[in-house]
């Protein structure tokens, strides 16, 4: 990737962190907190609150990602996950997600941590990473990846079966606790 596109994607990925951050400081008189981009032309504006409704999972379905729309140097999507995804990586997009609903463990290469609403995840390309969903609810993310995802680069990851499928009730109690230390840290 040139110098000056890879900065464009790197600019495109903080303006997404930042929203994340203002999405956290809301007040409660001003509006509600959303996505606000230019993408494609267009300016796309979505209520976080909505982002659930544009990714129901039916059932039995554990995984659904839907495109929002991208630039030339991001593409930007809604994902929902109701248990846990397989460790995975993507070798040629860097990976910028903002948990929208709920909250698990993620985990970026070797090291698994708690992670809840408003969290802003950072994952570069080739590093490998899965989440878990510690909530009753699907977990709903607003995910932002450079260059634009192209739908194909998303390799398994050997020795990631564990995170395949449902968790078991030990890893979803592991997940809670630890999502439930974090927010005890942060009162």
């Amino acid at each position: 990737m040139h110098t000056t596109s890879r900065r464009a994607a790197l600019a495109g990925l903080g303006v997404a962190a930042l929203l994340a951050v203002a999405a956290g400081v809301h007040a409660h008189d001003g509006p509600a907190p959303a996505i606000d981009a230019l993408l494609g032309g267009s300016r796309v504006s979505i209520p976080l609150a909505e982002l659930a409704a544009r990714v129901p999972l039916a059932d039995g379905q554990d995984f659904r990602v839907e495109e929002l729309g991208r630039s030339e140097s991001t593409s930007h999507h809604v994902a929902a996950i109701r248990t846990a995804e397989p460790l995975h990586r993507h070798d040629q997009h860097d990976l910028l997600v903002v948990l929208v609903r709920g909250h698990g463990t993620q985990r970026i290469g070797d090291e698994t941590r708690p992670v809840g609403e408003g969290s802003v995840i950072f994952v570069p390309r080739g590093v490998p990473h899965a989440f878990t969903n510690a909530g009753p609810e699907p977990a709903v993310a607003y995910v932002v990846y450079a260059p634009p995802f192209d739908g194909k680069d998303r390799v398994q990851v050997a020795g990631g079966d564990a995170q395949r499928g449902k968790p078991s009730s030990a890893q979803r109690g592991e997940a809670e606790r630890r999502s439930n230390e974090i927010a005890e840290r942060s009162r």
